[in-house]
This record gives structure tokens, C-alpha cells and sequence, in this order.
């Protein structure tokens, strides 16, 4: 009960900190930096009188240039390895999805759906949420939560509220056990290296889930990213689950997750997602047995 009692205060501390820097984060401004005369620099004394009074015209549909970024919905990349890691401020993202079981013995027995989205509150701090199921609902998770950059566009921080249930393969094929439900605050710190335009690394958008009845789990992710033309993208990434810390032999699962999506314009996406429940199965089973394909819309819309 003490170690409960003790994951639940951090958990709080957390989520206050993550709110400060939410409410705190700002916009600096990134003025272009005009030469200082600081007086007579041996220019033109009398040169045409009217030049420093000429005023530069403003385009009142460019956003102003801050340390976030320069998006707005006419300028946001369509390649996605260009896209900031954090949603540019006044715009919101939001992806629906339908998914189905396409495992050999359980094919299209089973069905989800998922919403999820995130607002840029600043260029430098989202909001995100969402709900997810699978498998006939044997498989959820709802979660909100908020990110800010601890390095623009390198690395940030995100802390989120979830409320969950996991689903594991049953005794017969194509059978899905529901697990326990349980709340926890996951914590992650999105990072992602762009090596070239057309590839990069992507890791720790989760590492740790701090349990509310339990010990807390560890959660890494690790992943590559591929951008081959502008409009389309191909990430293949995986995520180590080990409940309460407990590294032993044969206590961890793996889930991978191959996703291609396909950006026609800067504000949609469509793409598709291939889950595969654990790439480290029991032995006797093949890791291609449990498979879960989600197809799903993304849009973007605000400033």
C-alpha cells in the first residue's frame, strides 16, 4: 500500500509539473536581425530621404516566425519526417480508424475503432488524447495528456492519464482473454533524429507507465522512420513491455506495429496499420499468429 500510496503522489507531482510548462511555455519571438548602424558607418549621408521610412509589406496570412516553428495549414509539410514533432500552435489534429483481426484462425471475427487527436496549445506545448479498442472491445485504452519540447523538433517530454485494458491470445486460435482494467500516468520523451530527408530514428514516445495498484512497468520504444517520397511514409517500430520492472526471462512481451500512410494534401492523411500483439511469442507459437490491421483517415484543421 506504501509503494501505491508513493506512485500515486509522483504521479500527481508529474502531471502538475507537465501542466506548468503547458501554462508557462511560451512563443519567442525570431525577429530578423537588421544591421545597427550606431551611427555614421560611412554609408550615404544624404542618400534618398524617404528609404528609412519605407515600411516592408506584411502578409497578414503568414503566422508569426516564433522558435516553434513556421507552419500553418497552407505551409505544413506534406513530407512527414518534415513535420514538427509538436502540433504548431492553433492547429488541431484528429485520426479516426477502423480496425479488424486478420489473424489466420480469427480472421474478421473481431473489430475496433479508435479516435485520437492532439492541439497545438503553443508551438512548443500539445495537448493529446484519445480512445482505442480491439478485438471486440476485450482490448481498450483511454488517455489525455500534454507534450512540450525539451529540445524543439529533437526531443520532448509528454506525460499522459490512461485508463486501460489489455488483451492476450487465448487457448484456441483467433481467442482473445481480456485482461485487467488499470490507470496509470505514462511517461515518455519523444525523440527522433532525422539522419537524411528520407529516414530516422524514433524512440521513447513511451518508458515508463507508473501503475496506480501495482509497481510501475517499463515501456521503451524504439523505431525507424522512412520517407521515400514526400507523400508517403513507412515506420516500422516495436515497444518492450515489462510489467513491474521484473526483467526475468519470459516476463516481457514485444508488440511491433509496421504503419504506410499516404499525405495527398497538408491537411490529410490516410494510412494503415499492422499490429502484431507479440514479435516474442511463447514458444510453439509464431509471432505472425495474433495480427490486427487498422485503416484510418487524419486531418488537420485550424489557422
Amino acid at each position: 500500500m506504501l509503494s501505491q500510496s508513493r506512485g500515486l503522489r509522483f504521479a500527481l507531482v508529474l502531471l502538475m509539473s507537465l501542466g506548468a510548462v503547458a501554462w508557462l511555455g511560451h512563443d519567442r519571438p525570431a525577429y530578423a536581425e537588421d544591421e545597427e548602424d550606431g551611427g555614421d558607418d560611412g554609408g550615404d549621408e544624404g542618400g534618398d530621404e524617404g528609404a528609412g521610412d519605407e515600411e516592408e509589406e506584411v502578409d497578414e496570412d503568414q503566422p508569426p516566425v516564433t522558435s516553434g516553428g513556421l507552419f500553418s495549414l497552407k505551409t505544413y509539410p506534406i513530407r512527414e519526417l518534415s513535420r514538427p514533432l509538436i502540433m504548431t500552435e492553433k492547429i488541431t489534429q484528429v485520426r479516426l480508424g477502423v480496425g479488424v483481426d486478420v489473424s489466420a484462425k480469427g480472421a474478421f471475427e473481431s473489430f475496433g475503432v479508435s479516435l485520437e487527436g492532439e492541439h497545438g496549445f503553443r508551438d512548443n506545448v500539445s495537448g493529446v488524447f484519445g480512445f482505442t479498442n480491439a478485438y471486440n472491445f476485450k482490448q481498450f485504452g483511454v488517455y489525455a495528456g500534454v507534450e512540450a519540447a525539451l529540445a524543439y523538433d529533437l526531443v520532448d517530454v509528454r506525460a499522459a492519464l490512461r485508463l486501460s485494458r489489455p488483451a492476450a491470445p487465448g487457448a484456441m486460435p483467433g481467442e482473445y482473454v481480456k485482461g485487467k482494467i488499470k490507470g496509470s500516468i505514462d511517461l515518455g520523451f519523444p525523440f527522433r533524429y532525422v539522419a537524411k530527408p528520407e529516414i530516422a530514428i524514433v524512440a521513447l514516445d513511451t518508458l515508463i507507465s507508473i501503475d496506480f495498484d501495482s509497481k510501475p512497468d517499463l515501456n521503451p520504444s524504439l523505431g525507424i522512420s522512412t520517407n521515400p517520397i514526400a507523400a508517403l511514409s513507412v515506420v516500422i517500430f516495436a515497444q518492450l513491455q515489462i510489467p513491474d520492472f521484473d526483467t526475468s526471462a519470459g516476463s516481457f512481451t514485444v508488440p511491433a506495429t509496421v504503419r504506410a500512410q499516404f499525405s495527398p494534401s497538408q491537411k490529410l492523411d490516410i494510412g494503415a496499420e499492422f499490429v502484431f500483439l507479440n514479435v516474442k511469442p511463447p514458444d510453439g507459437v509464431k509471432f505472425y499468429d495474433n495480427r490486427f490491421l487498422t485503416l484510418y483517415v487524419q486531418s488537420r484543421f485550424g489557422r
